[in-house]
């Protein structure tokens, strides 16, 4: 049964291709860096502000607003720092209240980016991967140049099992920046649920660099 609130789930997905990178067949470890190559997101929220409005305190809200400001940015160890809490029931009622704050404003302000991110993170966490999809597609139509959210919108896709989905956000994020290694990796895992095989290990040979990491996190 999936947890109620922000799970260690979540946590697998802001790691993005340790989610789904299953061509090695094994359980990964939940942290990895974005390398110097990969190009952080734009978009419509300036994403290095909310982390600097918030770090200075260390309450429940600023460091998931904290966490998701660093996911969007691709600064994947940061963010699974900040999220780290989602982990402990000691936080878990006030988790569920950022959560369910976020959603109330959201009925206020439809098309704001942080409030969708705050929804699509939560509603991934509740097991609700149809709503997590539409908040990640409705983040993508404002904020397109934005690969990460491309990657956590494949990943969503990805476990509802629409890999025609996954294949095009990618594809997509792949066409924004062809040196995004994670993206690589996780077109592999996604051709090779397709059973594209030679396309899976074509994807696979152009992140060695992260592959490398993974390997330094114990991944492989």
């Amino acid at each position: 049964m999936k947890n109620r609130y922000l799970s260690g789930k979540l946590v697998v997905m802001l790691s993005v291709v340790l989610l789904s990178l299953s061509l090695a067949g094994v359980n990964l470890s939940l942290t990895c860096s974005v390398h110097a190559e990969d190009k952080p997101g734009e978009g419509t929220v300036d994403w290095a502000q909310v982390i600097e409005d918030n770090k200075d305190s260390d309450s429940v809200e600023s460091r998931l607003l904290r966490g998701i400001a660093y996911a969007n940015l691709g600064l994947l160890p940061e963010a699974v720092k900040e999220l780290s809490i989602a982990g402990d029931k000691a936080y878990d009622d006030e988790i569920a209240g950022f959560i369910l704050d976020k959603l109330n404003e959201l009925r206020h302000s439809p098309d704001d980016v942080l409030l969708l991110n705050c929804a699509a993170f939560g509603s991934y966490a509740f097991g609700d991967l149809g709503q997590a999809a539409g908040y990640f597609e409705r983040i993508i139509s404002l904020e397109p140049n934005n690969i990460w959210t491309r990657n956590f919108c494949a990943f969503t896709y990805t476990q509802k099992g629409d890999i025609d989905r996954a294949l095009y956000h990618l594809e997509q994020a792949l066409k924004i920046d062809r040196k995004n290694q994670y993206t690589h990796l996780l077109l592999s895992a996604a051709y090779k649920e397709k059973q594209q095989y030679l396309m899976a290990i074509y994807h696979y040979l152009q992140a060695p660099e992260a592959v490398r990491e993974l390997k330094l996190h114990g991944a492989f």
